[in-house]
């Protein structure tokens, strides 16, 4: 393993010594795997649960050695088709990177796609080059590729990140189907990880649902504020430089924790700290200015696609951070609102468009940076 130039590491997967924490997560979900329990891993975007689960199934030996893992993400997704497509990518690249024997085995058992797959002109090795359209049936061509999972000669773990996204496929039967697969899988453990709380646990937890009663569900929150205050600054020390106590507490509580923008701040403030000196308050601060400057333009389209009813709805969440009565007459009269009606139909809307999420502690925006962008411009800023 490389040492980083700057150990707050952003843009790809992080190895053991700089992820900060988690142990008895990492602790769980391993054991759960390997020991043929599926888990539904449940946290807010970018909280860090792609990141645990990449440490906990790179990080242990037993799982490196004695296990096949094939990783993908669905958000971008939109039907069964490509969700097929994306599934399949990954057992042929995980397969191609591990034995030839494998990858050819592969080839055999996809049937539906015979003579599709490419081969690369100068090492002759097979290529994939299916296209979309080239999956006729995408029904027939899951059945294959689980067929091909459950006969491989070690066992295997398979994640599937955002998975409350099979919920907006236009096939109503995806959760039947996948589930039906899933059951009669003995060779597999499954990690179902997603960022939408209230979809997935009604998924999982709905007698009504398929899913039903399938998998353990773990819940992924913040980390402990004292713990990422004393990683935060060992690494800083490190290397030869200091962080203030404070300046961490501070952006910690700007964030509420949120994995991804400590680290994006932490990575700023470190750059620009030079070897012997100590990153202070203005400091962080300036780093968290840049990261509103880079994403103004991004976060100005977006609220101009936004309905002046859900702006309105959306401007009140922002400025209390948390709304756990929106429709009671405090929230909807303190902030001129036209309507409980209205608040709850504009809730919804922004719920659907990802901007607004539900937790056990009430509304929130998903994005704590947007929030601050908002506030900065409109209310009271909080930097």
């Amino acid at each position: 393993m490389s040492i980083p130039r700057n150990p707050f590491i952003l843009g790809h997967r992080i190895e053991r010594p700089y992820f900060c924490d988690r142990e008895e997560e990492q602790k769980n979900l391993t054991a759960a795997v390997t020991n043929g329990r599926n888990v539904v891993l449940i946290s807010p975007r970018r909280m860090g649960k792609t990141s645990l689960i990449y440490v906990s199934l790179h990080d242990s030996k037993e799982i490196a050695d004695e296990y096949v893992t094939f990783f993908i993400d669905i958000l971008q997704t939109n039907s069964l088709r490509e969700f097929t497509y994306v599934l399949g990518k990954a057992v042929f690249d995980t397969m191609r990177s591990r034995s030839a024997t494998w990858v050819s085995g592969f080839i055999a058992a996809l049937r539906s796609l015979k003579g599709t797959f490419g081969f690369d002109p100068l090492t002759g090795t097979p290529t994939f080059d299916i296209q979309l359209g080239d999956i006729r049936n995408p029904e027939y061509t899951l059945e294959e590729i689980f067929g091909y999972i459950e006969q491989s000669e070690k066992p295997v773990i398979v994640v599937i990140d955002e998975f409350q996204q099979i919920t907006k496929y236009p096939e109503k039967n995806t959760e039947a189907l996948l589930r039906s697969h899933i059951q009669r899988m003995s060779n597999a453990s499954f990690i179902f990880a997603g960022s939408e709380r209230s979809i997935l646990q009604e998924m999982f937890v709905s007698s009504k649902r398929p899913f039903y009663n399938s998998s353990e569900i773990m819940h992924l929150g913040p980390i402990s504020e004292d713990v990422y205050v004393e990683f935060a600054r060992s690494l800083f020390r490190e290397r030869d430089r200091d962080i203030e106590e404070e300046a961490i507490r501070r952006i910690f509580s700007l964030f509420d924790g949120n994995t991804f923008y400590l680290q994006r701040t932490m990575n700023g403030a470190f750059a620009d700290t030079s070897a012997g000196k100590a990153c202070g308050m203005d400091t962080v601060v300036r780093a968290v200015k840049a990261m509103l400057a880079a994403n103004e333009v991004i976060y100005r389209e977006m609220l101009s696609n936004v309905s002046i009813s859900q702006k309105s709805t959306l401007y009140a969440v922002a400025q209390e951070r948390v709304v756990k009565n929106p429709t009671g007459s405090a929230f909807v009269k303190g902030h001129s609102l036209v309507s409980a009606s209205a608040v709850q139909n504009a809730l919804i809307k922004l719920s659907n468009s990802g901007l607004v999420a539900r937790t056990e502690e009430g509304y929130s925006l998903t994005d704590p940076l947007l929030r601050i962008f908002i506030n900065d411009l409109y209310s009271t800023p909080e930097i």
